[in-house]
């Protein structure tokens, strides 16, 4: 662990705890956690449900909750058609140097009531902070996933989380596994979990697994076969079909399997990964793999909760357009989960507390046109930052009436280029502050009182 590190961030601390909270007298310890009581100090973060409510605990015992931002980095997006980003040459000129921008971004972020340097952040804010690993690849998106059965995913596995994990780190709270994989088809169009696996060939890992699956579920291949077509007549036979479709009137029958397949192959994916990741890190929290809340079905969400110690999602509104999507899919082959903003279904599933890693909304009066994604699909925009900032207020207020979100995190740091993101046209007003740096004080006048509000509500006797 670098010390200079934690010796930034206590001092931070102790500034922040004598200025942020005098209104509660709540004291603060290096990393944030609020001093009203003490639990077990295990030097690093871990969870803990007091009979009441979960926590997310500091090393040092003391109650935490994580209140994020993501993508807190002096680089900014590079823009499409320009080759470099706007918000990185911005800085630069404004500080000079990528320490200088550190200290100052600390600075607001502690100001402002976020604590933590959320996915795809810098590491070395000073700050407690998440990994973001990628287990499944570059897959975002396309939205393909690897064969978790086979060996190369095994060995990919072991490799990746011993050359990323952070064991000694006492600032990392702790790992996603990946970032909004295609569980079930989403607006990438790819195909669900078990259309995936029903299409690979005889001799792979993941269509042995999908053979064996059934033969587990029926007596013999007659008998699937008055469930599923094409009617196979032994099971070598389903090993070479690369589409499976019920018949008619035996669709409730066959959503079950399905259902039961994708829960089969979310727990090897769940198993594969955990396990490879403890062996390297027995010390962090596994936090899940930011679903996204609207497209994840049920027994993925269930397998979830069997493996991880947190259960991560992104949560962004969807439009009209989005609305008839989801209940379309919703009503088809496999049972999407259903919840509201409070994600209370994820919770009664799984048992787990639950954390926001991405949520965020677009308002008009900016520089970047929201065009992408289109609003009446997702992420309808609101007119001005005041607005945001209600609609910032009006979420966080309800996560902080349960007793199992232990975080949120906000996306992110800074708005897209008006051009665009290479990564995939993302020109979206998302930032706390805009591409010249400036922080969007309407939407903050709004949002900083309501990230106080989040702890009060957790502190004893509220």
């Amino acid at each position: 662990m670098d010390r200079r590190r934690l010796i930034l961030g206590c001092a931070l601390w102790a500034l922040v705890s004598a200025v942020a909270w005098p209104q509660d007298n709540v004291e603060l310890d290096r990393y944030g956690g609020l001093k009203f009581t003490q639990w077990e100090a295990t030097g690093f973060f871990r969870t803990h449900f007091d009979g009441q409510r979960w926590w997310l605990v500091t090393p040092e015992g003391h109650p935490f909750l994580s209140i994020g931002v993501c993508g807190v980095r002096e680089t900014g997006h590079i823009a499409r058609g320009l080759g470099y980003a706007p918000y990185h040459r911005n800085v630069m000129k404004i500080y000079g140097s990528v320490d200088r921008w550190k200290e100052a971004a600390r600075k607001r972020m502690l100001a402002w009531g976020f604590n933590t340097a959320a996915g795809w952040g810098r590491s070395d804010m000073g700050l407690p902070w998440t990994n973001v690993l990628g287990f499944s690849g570059r897959h975002w998106l396309k939205g393909l996933l690897p064969d978790f059965f086979s060996k190369d995913f095994t060995s990919h596995a072991e490799k990746l989380a011993s050359k990323q994990s952070r064991p000694d780190d006492k600032l990392l709270i702790g790992y996603f596994l990946d970032n909004e994989m295609q569980w079930n088809t989403d607006w990438r169009l790819g195909p669900s979990l078990f259309d995936h696996y029903t299409s690979m060939p005889a001799d792979t890992a993941g269509k042995k697994a999908l053979v064996g699956f059934f033969k587990d579920r029926y007596p013999s291949p007659s008998a699937m076969a008055e469930v599923w077509q094409p009617a196979v007549k032994t099971w070598d036979e389903l090993a070479g079909a690369t589409q499976l479709t019920p018949h008619m009137g035996r669709e409730d029958r066959a959503a079950t399997d399905r259902e039961a397949f994708t829960r089969f192959a979310a727990r090897r994916y769940f198993r594969v990964c955990t396990e490879a990741l403890r062996r390297a890190d027995p010390n962090h929290l596994i936090l899940g793999c930011r679903f996204v809340n609207w497209t994840v079905p049920e027994a993925v969400v269930q397998a979830c909760g069997e493996y991880c110690d947190v259960v991560s999602l992104n949560f962004y509104e969807i439009g009209p357009l989005g609305h008839v999507v989801y209940l379309a899919k919703s009503a088809m082959k496999v049972r999407l989960i259903s919840s509201d903003h409070a994600f209370r279904r994820f919770y009664k599933l799984t048992g787990k507390p639950l954390m926001i890693t991405e949520f965020g909304f677009r308002a008009m009066d900016s520089a970047p046109p929201n065009t992408y994604p289109p609003p009446l699909i997702a992420q309808p925009t609101v007119p001005t930052q005041t607005d945001r900032g209600r609609k910032f207020e009006k979420y966080v207020k309800e996560w902080a009436a349960t007793n199992y979100i232990v975080g949120y995190h906000w996306f992110c740091w800074v708005d897209e280029p008006k051009e665009g993101r290479t990564l995939d046209g993302e020109n979206g007003n998302y930032g706390l502050v805009d591409i010249e740096d400036k922080p969007y004080e309407e939407f903050l006048k709004i949002a900083v009182p309501a990230n106080r509000a989040f702890i009060r509500a957790r502190l004893p006797g509220r």
